[in-house]
């Protein structure tokens, strides 16, 4: 008789907070610093602040400020990183997203701590996951990325368009572009 063997199952766990490192050749590259300041960006923020009834989507904090956060998912294989939605964070998971940027402002117990809480885990399960982050953002910082926004958010706010097609190889890394948002497009300044 012919069966599968007994197989142990892999126990997936699953946090509702997690560090998100920005890959170095992609930061800046963001709706928000695109956009900041103008209204398209406003209207995004607000429109999806009250979609999270104001208030914070992982811990349901409602302290102010609140933060709206980009949600993107890479594709390793083909270096694509693509906008799929937003998410209202309060200070502190916003804190906790951005490790490493916590982490270089001195402020990396805090968004431990809270890592901690919101995630019910130890210290030092908060730190491998700090680490993990940290190993794929090495991986993919040696990278050249295109940029893509998921059709849905193209449909609710067109002028999100912006960052489509972006290249971190034509462009170089992205912390040393400065852009010009002229009504629909994006032009590198000089």
């Amino acid at each position: 008789m012919r069966g599968n063997p007994k197989r142990r199952s892999k126990r997936v766990v699953s946090f509702k907070l997690r560090p998100e490192l920005v890959p170095q050749p992609l930061w800046g590259v963001s709706a928000c610093k695109l956009l900041n300041g103008r209204a398209p960006w406003k209207a995004i923020r607000i429109a999806e602040l009250s979609r999270a009834g104001h208030r914070c989507e992982t811990c349901t904090s409602s302290s102010v400020p609140l933060f709206c956060h980009e949600q993107w998912t890479y594709d390793d294989r083909k270096a694509i990183t693509t906008l799929t939605g937003f998410h209202i964070a309060c200070s502190d998971c916003n804190l906790a997203l951005h490790m490493g940027l916590a982490h270089l402002r001195g402020e990396f117990d805090k968004a431990l701590t809270q890592l901690c809480q919101v995630n019910k885990i130890t210290e030092e399960e908060a730190n491998r996951l700090f680490n993990n982050a940290r190993a794929v953002w090495k991986r993919r910082s040696e990278k050249h990325w295109r940029v893509g926004v998921v059709p849905r958010l193209l449909v609710s706010y067109p002028q999100l368009k912006v960052l489509v097609g972006l290249d971190t190889r034509r462009t170089g890394p992205a912390r040393d572009l400065r852009f010009v948002v002229t009504g629909k497009e994006i032009v590198r300044a000089g």
